[in-house]
């Protein structure tokens, strides 16, 4: 008798898998059991954009164009951690209006893109020719910059240098 159960119950489960590898909807696991299988959220940007918007950056610093330089800018931004879009626009209004020539250089610049930011890291270098005269003045160190996206155009949320 126990053999014919055995028996019994290794046909049926014979059955059971045979049924189910004939039948691959069973087999499927409800999709709100395992992770999703959707591509992560895109990047904020692509670095094409980002070296564009810094070829921006330099031209409108270079111009002195104080309007289109702090167009770049969230007006959120911070400088050096404790300067508000405010006080960048006196400081960038203040040095441009004291200068008869600007060069600005970015160099060995580092991109790193986020599906919610953009971070760089650089080093840069300034020549001024100030307005009235003296000897060319140079500044250079390393900087790093926030960009985030606002109203779809890319913006400067941070902005830390040294000198």
């Amino acid at each position: 008798m126990k053999i014919k159960l055995v028996i019994y119950a290794f046909t049926i489960l014979t059955i059971s898998i045979l049924s189910l590898s004939l039948n691959p909807e069973m087999l499927s696991i409800p999709s709100h059991l395992y992770a999703s299988t959707h591509s992560p959220p895109p990047l904020i940007a692509k670095e094409e954009e980002v070296s564009e918007f810094f070829l921006n950056y330099v031209d409108r610093y270079t111009k002195r164009d104080i309007d289109g330089f702090l167009s770049l800018f969230s007006s959120k931004a911070i400088q050096n951690q404790k300067d508000g879009i405010e006080g960048i626009k006196k400081i960038y209004g203040d040095f441009f209006n004291k200068s008869k020539e600007l060069r600005y250089q970015i160099e060995e610049m580092r991109i790193e893109i986020y599906q919610n930011g953009v971070e760089v890291k650089a080093r840069y270098e300034v020549d001024q020719m100030p307005m009235k005269g003296g000897d060319k003045r140079v500044w250079r160190g390393q900087i790093r910059w926030r960009l985030v996206r606002e109203s779809g155009v890319l913006k400067i949320l941070s902005i830390d240098y040294q000198q």
